[in-house]
């Protein structure tokens, strides 16, 4: 719409710029015909179709490349935008990690493992949560006894809690299980921390107001993820973890993976504040995150870009309520490495941009003067409609080769 006023603009110009040349050689003696040689020399020379070419080609070109390459672009105009991009925010898992946790480890207290996997298999057994999933399912891998489920609430950024045999099950964050008033040894809170130094992630289960020990959860971090970040951050890109989980876990995380920054302990509406932040700093923020659960920070960023093809629309309002909004990129191969390639095609497109605005400039300053008649001055020829036609075509044609490079 920007680009169409601007275009706009340009064209009341030129017609307002013809009139009045026109009336002042009319003025100035010249005949009826020769003014209204001027008035269609001005119009064709003024017009902005070359400008109007220098950015729809190559962005036009660019995009049909994206899509060979099974990228999706909302519009074509999402290159300009990416070209500006110096702040990448990603999720951890899925993105930065494989998206594929697992339990690691047991630290039972007071019990055996078995017994501490059941119990938080139970209270797990509705979650939407990966981790919870993943604890469900080594339960059942591991066929250790699961009890009847009464009730069941899962808290985003907390965890998930449960009444079994009339009694409260909470399995989630130590921060959130002292809050609660669950009571939490020194000892099982000084093992939390030496494990996320590791990079593992720690969840707590509590059966009533004791604590029962910890379910370690990792993830592994695919080489291919770390080299692409690597090269994102030579093209001046800064890479931002947002994640729910510990400082120490996403700070060892971070590490390993080579990411610039990580912030921790988020909810989803602290991802979106993050988002907010960086823009204040003046970054231009894209955001990689995970469907629904991080719809609330991908919404504030610049280019929203979902990894992985979309799941299709049902109808069923059950099921799309949990489909993600509207991407600005697809990356359907589900590799970050696309995301790196797009980047370097949309420096090139504007690049390439860049380059035909400045022949649109140059064929201006070629066409109009000679077109208002100030060669005349010293004595020179008018420019006709006819050669000013030309001159547009030839610009016009430049640009169009020169977008074929994009």
């Amino acid at each position: 719409m920007k680009k169409q006023t601007s275009i706009g603009y340009f064209t009341v110009l030129a017609v307002l710029l013809a009139i009045a040349m026109s009336a002042y050689w009319l003025s100035a003696g010249e005949s009826k015909e020769t003014a209204s040689n001027i008035f269609l020399a001005i119009v064709i020379a003024g017009l902005p179709l070359p400008l109007w070419l220098a950015q729809s080609l190559p962005l036009a070109r660019g995009a049909a490349k994206a899509s060979k390459a099974n990228i999706r672009l909302e519009s074509p105009e999402v290159l300009a935008t990416l070209d500006k991009i110096n702040a990448l925010a990603v999720s951890k898992g899925g993105i930065v990690t494989e998206g594929k946790p697992y339990v690691a480890g047991l630290v039972p207290a007071g019990l055996s493992q078995g017994t501490l996997l059941g119990l938080a298999a139970s209270a797990e057994r509705e979650a939407k949560h990966p981790f919870g999933q993943a604890i469900y399912q080594a339960a059942i891998a591991r066929q250790a006894r699961m009890q009847p489920l009464s009730a069941s609430n899962e808290i985003p950024g907390c965890g998930m809690e449960a009444l079994i045999n009339r009694m409260p099950v909470r399995v989630g964050k130590a921060e959130w299980l002292l809050e609660e008033g669950v009571d939490i040894t020194a000892d099982l809170l000084t093992r939390a921390d030496q494990i996320a130094q590791r990079g593992q992630s720690t969840v707590f289960v509590a059966n009533g107001k004791y604590c029962r020990g910890i379910i370690v959860l990792d993830d592994n971090i695919p080489k291919e993820t770390t080299d692409a970040f690597t090269q994102l951050q030579q093209q001046g890109i800064q890479i931002v973890m947002l994640s729910g989980d510990s400082r120490r876990t996403a700070n060892a995380i971070s590490k390993q993976a080579g990411i610039d920054t990580a912030r921790s302990e988020l909810t989803d509406q602290g991802k979106a504040r993050e988002i907010k932040l960086l823009q204040t700093h003046g970054c231009t923020v894209a955001m990689i995150g995970n469907g629904v659960r991080d719809e609330a920070a991908m919404a504030e960023a610049d280019l929203r870009i979902h990894l992985g093809p979309l799941p299709e629309k049902t109808g069923d309002a059950a099921h799309d309520i949990d489909l993600p909004e509207n991407s600005s990129i697809v990356l359907e191969n589900n590799n970050l490495s696309d995301f790196l390639h797009l980047s370097k095609l949309s420096h090139k497109v504007m690049d390439i941009v860049q380059q035909n605005r400045i022949v649109a400039l140059l064929f201006w300053l070629l066409l109009l003067p000679p077109a208002m008649g100030l060669v005349k001055t010293f004595g020179g020829p008018f420019l006709p409609p006819a050669a000013a036609l030309t001159g547009q075509l030839c610009a016009s044609l430049m640009i169009l080769f020169n977008s074929l490079r994009a």
